[in-house]
C-alpha cells in the first residue's frame, strides 16, 4: 500500500476553511496530492450536485483547484441504489486486493455535532453495531439517509483527525474528554493509530488544561 496515501475528508462548515486553506497555490504544494486518493468518510443521499452534498463543498472548495490532481478521487454514487453503492465504496476501499480488511487508511477528517455524533455515526442507532465497513443508514433527527464509514473501519485508520468549533460543542467536548459521554465520537480508538483534536477556543472553553492530552 505504501507509495499511496489514503486520505478520507469529512463535511461541514468547519472542514470548509481547511479545503479553502489548502486550496491555495503556497499549500497545495504540501502535499503529495499525485499519490493520495481521496475518500469521503460520510455523504448525504442527494446528488453530487446537491448544495447539501459533502463531495460538491469538498470539490467546490478544494479538489477542483488542485494541480496536480489526485490520483483517484473516491465520491459515493448517489445515484445508484444503496446496495451498489455500498457494494461500490467497498471495492474502491479495497481496490487491490492487498489492503487488511477493514483497510486501513492514513487520515481520516472527522467532525463533531454536539449531540456526539461523527461522521453519521448518530447516537443509539443500530449503525453503531455494525461489522460492515461501510453503511446506509436513516438519521431520524435529520429525517435524512446517509452513507458513512463504520466503527470498524475508522478504528482502523492511522490517524484520525476531529476538527470542532464553535461554542454549542462545548458541553459534549468537555463529556468526551472527562469520560462522562458514551457517544459515537467516544467510540473511536483506532487500534494502529491515534486520535488528534483540533478545537477552536469556543468549543475548549469548558476544559481543565490538566485534563487535555500530552
Amino acid at each position: 500500500m505504501r507509495g499511496r496515501f489514503l486520505l478520507a475528508l469529512s463535511g461541514g462548515s468547519t472542514p470548509r476553511q481547511l479545503y479553502t486553506l489548502l486550496a491555495e497555490p503556497s499549500w497545495q504544494q504540501r502535499l503529495d496530492w499525485a499519490h493520495t486518493l481521496v475518500f469521503f468518510s460520510d455523504e448525504r443521499d442527494v446528488p453530487p450536485t446537491h448544495p447539501d452534498s459533502n463531495f460538491k463543498m469538498a470539490s467546490d472548495a478544494l479538489l477542483s483547484h488542485l494541480n496536480p490532481v489526485p490520483q483517484a478521487i473516491y465520491r459515493w454514487h448517489t445515484e445508484y441504489s444503496p446496495a451498489m453503492a455500498l457494494a461500490d465504496y467497498r471495492h474502491h476501499l479495497t481496490l487491490d486486493n492487498t489492503l487488511p480488511v477493514p483497510p486501513t487508511l492514513d487520515v481520516v477528517l472527522l467532525g463533531l455535532g454536539p449531540e456526539g455524533h461523527t461522521a453519521s455515526l448518530f447516537p443509539d442507532r443500530p449503525v453503531l453495531d455494525s461489522e460492515d465497513i461501510v453503511s446506509h443508514t436513516y438519521v431520524p433527527t435529520h429525517n435524512s439517509w446517509r452513507y458513512t464509514f463504520t466503527l470498524p473501519l475508522l478504528n482502523a485508520s492511522r490517524h484520525i483527525a476531529f476538527l470542532v468549533t464553535g461554542s454549542e460543542k462545548q458541553e459534549i467536548i468537555d463529556q468526551i474528554f472527562t469520560h462522562q459521554a458514551a457517544v459515537p465520537a467516544s467510540m473511536i480508538h483506532p487500534v494502529p493509530g491515534d486520535v488528534h483534536w483540533f478545537l477552536d477556543s469556543a468549543s475548549a472553553q469548558r476544559l481543565n488544561p490538566n485534563i487535555l492530552p500530552s
